[in-house]
């Protein structure tokens, strides 16, 4: 799907959303990645699928409990650090990787309280995941 048609699809969704506020933050929120990219030093960003960057297709954000989780009974990680700021409720957190490999991140999951869109950044060594993608209530 080109860029054209994706933007058509959020867009139809957020027509029907609504313009207040697109999003009930109090709820429990299901998010999908809409675009990913990977960024990797001296090479620049490349747009790629989830799956080839073990990036998530869709999570799971629950500000209440400061969590975002990937799967729904899997392991939940911590929002260490969650702000509004002007009309965005941005949140940040570190994961420490496995113990073998140096590939502990540092995140960042900004969503835009009037059109419930988000941007996700995942930065490691030398490298970053970007995504783009939209937030519903779950149901």
């Amino acid at each position: 799907m080109n860029h054209k048609s994706k933007m058509g699809v959020v867009s139809l969704a957020l027509l029907f959303a609504g313009s207040a506020a697109a999003i009930d933050t109090s709820k429990p929120l299901l998010c999908a990645s809409i675009e990913v990219n990977e960024c990797i030093d001296g090479y620049g960003c490349s747009e790629v699928l989830a799956e080839e960057v073990d990036a998530p297709t869709f999570f799971r954000i629950d500000l209440g409990k400061k969590q975002v989780r990937v799967t729904k009974d899997g392991p939940a990680t911590k929002i260490e650090h969650m702000e509004e700021v002007e009309g965005r409720i941005v949140m940040q957190g570190v994961e420490e990787g496995n113990p073998d490999v140096d590939d502990g991140t540092g995140w960042t999951i900004t969503i835009e309280q009037d059109t419930a869109r988000l941007v996700a950044t995942a930065a490691t060594r030398q490298a970053a995941i970007v995504i783009f993608g939209a937030c519903t209530e779950r149901l």
